[in-house]
């Protein structure tokens, strides 16, 4: 990630960028005073073979030259051979700037020297490989210093008739390699220059990175950075300019649905798109537009999960267009908040009924005073019908107590907003295992709940009919529990039906600062996760609307064993069912 350089503190000095600098500093000497020396080694053995090509070249053809060979076989007397030889020696000599040519007799007398003194004398060397018959080049210390000499045989009618050897002195060869060293130095400093100013960038660039700080400093950051991320309670997602994931805590992963970052198939790795990570298309639309502006607040389902997304710029010191994203967890939110609202609304009916019930008593206990007791029995009598209110009707309904307990409170809710509740459960004993529904009570909470929340919120406050009717079923050909709840609202057109399962998507203004379009898609993504559907359609009179959510039984339920007979006594049920109506006594505006 690219980080603009003045968008940094001050730095510090740096003991650890100091040490490194020097570390490469040192290493580019050695490393380069190593090659020049390898190169000048180099060198100087280039000079030595090609002394040794040179010298054999020059042995070889004065050992074959006829003027040689000729006077070798004409042979005669020390003077005599010198006075031939010595001239063709110094000839050649001269012409291929060696240090020495010497010819000499087997015995290893010279005939020709460059020092003429030397003449007549022994020659200094080996010449033995010479009079077996080979050619032999070696490195020997004669009486002119240390010099590469090839010795050979000059051969007359098959015989060994004289020996050459052709030297090049170690100076000479040391002058000629010594032409390679300029070169050599001057790659060499340029080496220490590039790799010299290279290492001050590295640091440059080491120390803006590292902010000047020293290695137990980046230790103890990166272990708080760790610690905040793991503890932090909201997810926190940051992504740089070009949409690229950066950072992701436990959190975030978790409420995203993202596998851990110790699974081998995680897409959630650095540098990986957002667009990517396999995220829910609503979390993941919501996200994508957080990286073109602020966010505060705005809602994404992320499965059946209920998120608060907030997206804001992480700073200069981050890189141009980096991002920061928190995530929160509203679903418990929301709930509490639901079951704020219900217990207010609970508390105002009870106000409500409470004042109710002390006029009833004041007028029971003025008939007694009066003497009427029979009068006093019945005002009573329907004091204490009016007390219970509709819960107990609504709770001898419903088989399921889960279910039984939800509706009996949102009865009370439709009679505080003048709404006609009807519960009907129609489900056969025979597939209720200890006559409960085989669904965890979350799901059958949300599903109910949001269903009737929302159909009661339709109707109230309308005129003419306001009625909410639930109906729980288990038709015996399908083998699924059926959940309608039917209002008589306004009804839902055909062309919003399609979107009116969508996150988001309402047609109710928004009320409170609070988000809609959410209890309706919570409700179709649970039904499609336990395998089920919702629909929405109208009443049998083409008024309102209906909401059916089927859920397939699960296998192994009672009356699933394959036996046609009648299923087994379960004993007497908790409640009677049939049809419960609570109708206020006082008469009491769209969906989403």
């Amino acid at each position: 990630m690219r980080r603009p350089l003045r968008s940094f503190p001050p730095l510090r000095r740096s003991r650890l960028v100091r040490r490194l600098f020097l570390l490469q500093v040192v290493t580019v000497l050695l490393t380069v005073g190593g090659l020049a020396a390898l190169g000048g080694y180099g060198a100087s053995r280039l000079e030595h073979d090609a002394a040794g090509r040179l010298t054999t070249g020059i042995a070889l053809s004065l050992a074959s030259d006829p003027e040689v060979v000729d006077a070798v076989r004409d042979g005669g007397g020390l003077a005599a051979l010198s006075a031939r030889l010595q001239p063709i020696a110094e000839r050649v000599r001269r012409a291929t700037t060696t240090g020495f040519i010497v010819v000499m007799s087997p015995q290893g007398i010279r005939y020709s020297h460059y020092n003429p003194d030397e003449i007549g004398l022994p020659y200094q060397g080996n010449i033995a490989p010479a009079l077996a018959g080979r050619t032999s080049t070696e490195v020997y210390t004669g009486t002119l210093g240390p010099s590469v000499r090839t010795v050979t045989p000059v051969l007359v009618d098959g015989r060994i008739a004289a020996v050459v050897s052709v030297g090049v002195l170690q100076t000479r060869i040391s002058d000629l390699a010594l032409r390679s060293l300029p070169g050599i130095v001057a790659a060499a400093a340029a080496a220490v220059l590039v790799g010299s100013g290279l290492a001050v960038l590295l640091a440059r660039r080491l120390r803006r990175q590292t902010l000047g700080l020293e290695p137990e400093d980046i230790t103890a950051a990166y272990t708080h950075h760790e610690a905040v991320l793991h503890a932090v309670g909201e997810g926190l997602l940051v992504v740089d300019g070009d949409g690229r994931l950066v950072v992701v805590n436990a959190e975030a992963r978790r409420l995203l649905g993202l596998p851990g970052h110790d699974s081998p198939d995680d897409p959630a790795v650095p540098g990986r798109p957002l667009a990517g990570l396999g995220m829910d298309p609503a979390v993941a639309a919501v996200l994508t537009s957080g990286l073109r502006s602020d966010l505060r607040d705005r809602a994404a389902l992320a499965g059946e999960r209920v998120l608060l997304v907030n997206s804001r710029h992480a700073g200069p010191a981050a890189g141009p267009g980096t991002r920061v994203f928190t995530l929160r967890d509203r679903t418990e939110l929301a709930g509490v908040l639901r079951e704020r609202d219900e217990a207010r609304d609970t508390v105002a009916a009870l106000s409500g009924q409470a004042h109710e019930f002390g006029n009833r008593m004041q007028t029971v206990l003025t008939l007694i005073e009066l003497g009427d007791t029979a009068d006093a029995a019945k005002a009573g009598t329907a004091a204490l019908d009016r007390t219970r209110g509709p819960a107990a009707q609504v709770v001898a309904a419903v088989y399921d107590p889960v279910l039984a307990a939800l509706l009996a409170d949102k009865a009370w809710q439709a009679a505080e907003q003048d709404v006609i509740l009807t519960v009907t459960d129609t489900c056969d004993p025979g597939v209720l295992p200890d006559l409960r529904l085989p669904f965890a009570a979350d799901d059958l909470v949300s599903l109910a709940g949001n269903l009737v929340d929302n159909a009661i919120e339709v109707v109230a406050g309308r005129t003419g009919e306001r009625s909410v009717a639930v109906a729980l079923s288990t038709p015996p050909d399908d083998r699924e529990l059926r959940l309608e709840v039917a209002d008589s609202g306004p009804g839902v057109p055909e062309d919003t039906a399609r979107e009116l399962f969508t996150f988001g998507f309402s047609t109710r203004a928004t009320r409170g600062g609070r988000p809609r379009g959410i209890g309706l898609a919570l409700v179709d993504r649970i039904a499609r996760r336990l395998g089920g559907s919702v629909t929405v359609g109208t009443r049998d009179d083409g008024s309102g609307a209906v909401f059916t959510v089927r859920l397939p039984l699960p296998a192994g339920s009672p009356g699933d064993d394959g036996n046609t007979g009648p299923p087994e006594d379960p004993g007497a049920p908790l409640h009677r069912p049939g049809a419960a109506v609570h109708r206020p006594e006082t008469p009491a505006t769209d969906r989403g």
